[in-house]
């Protein structure tokens, strides 16, 4: 299977890496500036529509502000994509995504590797039934994003490239709450504010919102990357009608409180890497190809995080 990789910087070297694990996998084509166009290597993305090579699929890890309009061109000019976070910034980016896919019978894959992470296993098969009716869910994450992620020449933190923080970092917490709660939100309070990097970023470093769900559920979202000098820790608190569950830990990795009836066994979290993550999401869109089982993430299945960020931020 060839693979081509759209954007060389932090994120597409990972997939790089994380892809060089697969013996049947052949990178065939890498498009970056950096590049001449020779051979297999292209320096721009149309040098790469010219010269039209067959790849199975192309992964788009380009900067936040390109990944859905690169996505638009590749699935117009035939190719399958994988295209990493945030997949689009608005509502309407996602229906002519989907419809895109569907005028031009291609697939649009999503980087959305915790949802194979030891936590979405733990709260999805594990725990999901066994809590029985969710009633209250905070949610926090506190990170630190300074001068050194923010620098001045890069479209980190500038509004229309960047997106806002929940594009940039809690992308994969939110969806972890989309998976889990199953409904749309409607979002009771929200508040978008700047404490620390307002210097050197245009966007928000805090979210603070409340959102409903259908059944009831509140959930307290509080998200900051104005931490001091270093990350804090992210930490989720579920109380529900037959057990209360805490996942915290400066790396998400802890079950720090467990008291669910009937369960007197400890859980222990397997402590995932995002790489093991990554590898996971790749061997089930490899069996998507091949038309094997699979539980490959597909344009469709981004649906309900959409919805949540593009709320949140209108």
């Amino acid at each position: 299977m060839k693979i081509a990789i759209l954007g060389l910087g932090f994120m597409g070297e990972k997939h790089k890496k994380v892809l060089s694990g697969f013996s049947e996998i052949e990178i065939s084509a890498l498009i970056d500036s950096k590049y001449k166009t020779q051979e297999q290597f292209y320096h721009s993305l149309e040098d790469f529509l010219e010269a039209k090579p067959l790849v199975d699929l192309v992964i788009i890890s380009t900067p936040n502000f390109l990944h859905y309009e690169n996505a638009i061109t590749l699935l117009e000019n035939g190719y399958n994509v994988l295209i990493d976070k945030p997949f689009c910034f608005t509502n309407q980016e996602f229906q002519h995504l989907d419809s895109i896919c569907k005028t031009h019978h291609r697939k649009a894959f999503l980087v959305l590797q915790n949802r194979f992470s030891s936590v979405a296993n733990l709260l999805q098969n594990t725990f999901h039934e066994k809590l029985g009716k969710i009633y209250n869910i905070q949610f926090n994450a506190f990170w630190n994003r300074d001068h050194n992620y923010y620098q001045k020449e890069s479209w980190k933190g500038k509004k229309l490239l960047d997106g806002g923080i929940l594009f940039s970092q809690f992308y994969h917490l939110l969806d972890l709450i989309s998976l889990f709660v199953e409904e749309d939100l409607e979002i009771k309070f929200k508040d978008f504010s700047t404490f620390r990097n307002h210097e050197i970023s245009e966007i928000e470093d805090t979210v603070i919102a409340v959102l409903e769900s259908k059944k009831g559920t509140k959930i307290m979202l509080n998200f900051t990357n104005a931490v001091y000098k270093k990350n804090q820790e992210t930490s989720l608190n579920i109380i529900a009608e037959k057990g209360t569950l805490k996942i915290a830990g400066q790396y998400f990795d802890e079950i720090t409180y467990q008291n669910i009836e009937d369960i007197e066994q400890d859980y222990i979290l397997k402590k995932n890497t995002n790489e093991e993550n990554l590898h996971h999401l790749y061997e089930e869109i490899f069996n998507n190809l091949k038309n094997l089982p699979n539980k490959a993430i597909q344009i469709e299945d981004g649906k309900r995080l959409v919805n949540l960020i593009s709320d949140l931020y209108s």
